[in-house]
């Protein structure tokens, strides 16, 4: 299946190009997702070589102590992400990165233990961040990661709580919503996002029969909660208040990140049962429409509807099913939507967070994320940019 180029894909990417070389020297921030490094991964994508490692160098020296950006923490971890899937590619060797590790793994180990005296295990922004770096990192490298495993999987069990309603577990996400902490289910600060994490413990063989009990009984709390009839399978969170009858469409909350998280666990663990609930959940989504842009209003990753296409897409290429066919073309080619004027950012306005001075060109809010998603659906490519986003089997 080929989609149908918007205007082309081309003439959008030659805009946003331009777009790019103009304002780059806007980004305070230097990772993937919301700076400088992300500039790098879309003349990857672009076939830029040059450029490439050009804006990879500039994103490194912009690690000093004149940093202005929003988390230098998260760019340090995003960076050495993009490190590692370069020497992945072909494009460096690890003789050009080593020095970086040398560098920076000995900083995120220290906040991964200053990390763990709190009782936040969020991916996003607590105990699991730092992790998932390190499950990321034992693929590259020969550092024994276990005794620090070790101590997350122990906060892990020590924040769990036992439900007697469903005979699963949960636990309580840090993330006050209007003064309440609620039991979220969500890839990313919810239950599946813990799962998740312990899905990727479990891959690499680290203490598989105690992770495992875990991750299933995890999984049995979440499936517990799944609807019937209605058009999102899974509410916002178990607890009884009026957020459990919300819900959300994108690749950061809702049903698709839960389906991914079902289905993952299923498939790395050999659990039909979840890899069937996984797929279910998934064709569900695929009949989600939003034709007058009431809840997916701009075009970009994290909240816009190639965000949407790009997810459906990476999916459809794992399941090796045709039911994502119509979906994909259908959000696809709402960009032309939300292409509204000939502005500074190639004509794309981001909906949120413009406050923060690198969303319109960034890879999460921007165009740097746009001409990426575009790049890959136009020379039809595998959609790896969205492990930057948590999302790889």
């Amino acid at each position: 299946m080929e989609t149908k180029n918007i205007m082309t894909e081309n003439e959008i990417i030659v805009e946003i190009e331009k777009s790019i070389t103009d304002n780059y020297d806007v980004f305070t921030s230097m990772g993937v997702v919301n700076g400088l490094a992300g500039v790098s991964l879309f003349y990857y994508y672009l076939g830029n070589k040059e450029l490439t490692i050009s804006f990879i160098e500039k994103a490194i020296e912009g690690l000093n102590d004149s940093y202005q950006g929003t988390n230098i923490v998260e760019d340090i971890i995003d960076i050495g992400k993009l490190l590692n899937f370069y020497e992945e590619k072909g494009i460096l060797t690890s003789d050009d990165i080593d020095f970086y590790f040398e560098n920076y793994d000995s900083v995120v180990e220290e906040l991964l233990m200053d990390s763990l005296k709190e009782d936040n295990l969020s991916p996003v922004s607590g105990i699991l961040k730092y992790a998932n770096y390190f499950i990321y990192r034992t693929r590259y490298s020969n550092k024994d990661c276990s005794c620090l495993f070790s101590e997350v999987l122990d906060k892990i069990e020590k924040l769990s709580h036992n439900d007697v309603g469903t005979g699963g577990t949960y636990w309580i996400s840090n993330v006050e919503r209007d003064g309440r902490k609620l039991i979220e289910l969500g890839i990313k600060h919810g239950v599946m996002g813990i799962v998740d994490h312990l899905v990727s413990l479990y891959k690499i063989g680290f203490q598989k029969e105690r992770v495992l009990g875990l991750i299933v009984s995890g999984l049995k709390y979440t499936s517990s909660f799944k609807l019937e009839n209605k058009k999102f399978l899974f509410p916002f969170c178990s607890d009884n208040v009026p957020e459990a009858q919300s819900s959300s469409f994108g690749i950061l909350y809702g049903d698709l990140g839960v389906a991914y998280g079902i289905y993952r666990a299923g498939l790395v663990c050999e659990i039909e049962e979840y890899k069937k609930l996984g797929t279910e959940t998934l064709m569900l989504s695929t009949k989600v429409k939003d034709d007058n842009n009431e809840f997916i209003t701009d075009a970009n990753l994290f909240y816009g509807s190639l965000g949407i296409a790009s997810f459906m897409t990476f999916m459809k290429k794992q399941l090796q099913v045709d039911f994502f066919d119509s979906t994909i073309d259908y959000w696809y080619n709402k960009t032309k939507e939300h292409k509204i004027h000939q502005g500074q950012w190639a004509g794309f306005d981001t909906t949120f967070n413009k406050f923060d001075i690198n969303a319109q060109l960034s890879f999460s809010h921007g165009i740097v994320g746009v001409g990426i998603a575009l790049l890959n659906f136009e020379k039809q490519l595998d959609f790896d940019f969205l492990k930057f986003v948590g999302y790889e089997f």
